[in-house]
């Protein structure tokens, strides 16, 4: 079924869940512990400013459409709605890694419930003019101007993407920071703020600080440490490819 354009926004945050619930179950199935935690806290930070607004456009005006139409609520909705409790409850215990594993594992399952049921019910059940009515928050939109030396770690902070850009906004304390990893997808530009400290490239050490830049080309070993006086950076790179809403394989 076409979805419909009023639901086409909640669709388009579903791609991106699905590429958050696919780190987390990675993380939590290869990570060491920092890696673990780093994951988590990066989708911590992503909960906070998209998954809970999704909640809530969700909650507030799109199940209703459903609840309203009469008898009893249908029960892909009721479970919709618990699977929001649960999800809620198992980021409250990150970064645990069975926590982070059952999340990523049920953030996958909500997306497929609301894809394959819930949204092709409302389009059927909820009146036409009700659901042409709908009138979601813009997706996407970033603010013009960020304060870069505002809001505190330890982790990401602040992040934003574009059509083609992610950028992340990090800040650690003394003797913490990014764990060792590889990206093999992207090069990352990674500019200093403010503090210092060092990042470790295929083991060799630089200093990183305010007013640095380190352009990490894509399958180099990466690790940031912060100084006595704790480290700010801001990484850039090109966004990752989402992925699509479809059937599993039959394993």
């Amino acid at each position: 079924m076409k979805r419909h354009p009023a639901l086409v926004p909640l669709s388009h945050d579903h791609h991106h869940t699905l590429v958050r619930a696919r780190e987390l179950r990675r993380a939590a199935a290869e990570a060491d512990e920092p890696g673990l935690a780093e994951v988590a806290s990066r989708f911590r930070r992503v909960f906070a400013g998209e998954v809970v607004r999704h909640f809530r456009d969700e909650e507030e005006l799109v199940f209703p459409l459903l609840a309203e139409t009469g008898g009893d609520p249908p029960e892909a909705l009721v479970r919709a709605a618990t699977q929001h409790a649960r999800i809620r409850a198992l980021v409250a215990r990150l970064p645990d890694r069975d926590a982070a594993a059952d999340l990523g594992a049920l953030l996958d399952e909500h997306v497929r419930l609301e894809e394959r049921e819930l949204f092709p019910l409302v389009q059927e059940l909820a009146p036409p003019e009700r659901l042409a009515a709908l009138q979601l928050p813009e997706r996407g939109a970033a603010e013009a101007v960020v304060d870069l030396l505002a809001g505190d770690g330890p982790g990401p902070v602040w992040g934003a993407e574009s059509e083609e850009l992610n950028a992340t906004l990090l800040a650690w304390p003394e003797g913490d920071g990014a764990a060792e990893h590889v990206n093999a997808e992207r090069d990352v530009l990674v500019v200093g703020l403010a503090g210092s400290g060092t990042i470790a490239l295929d083991g060799e050490e630089h200093p990183l600080g305010t007013g640095t830049a380190v352009l990490v080309a894509k399958g180099r070993a990466r690790s940031i440490a912060a100084g006595p006086a704790g480290l700010r950076y801001l990484t850039v790179h090109r966004r990752r490819g989402g992925l699509q809403v479809a059937p599993r394989a039959d394993r």
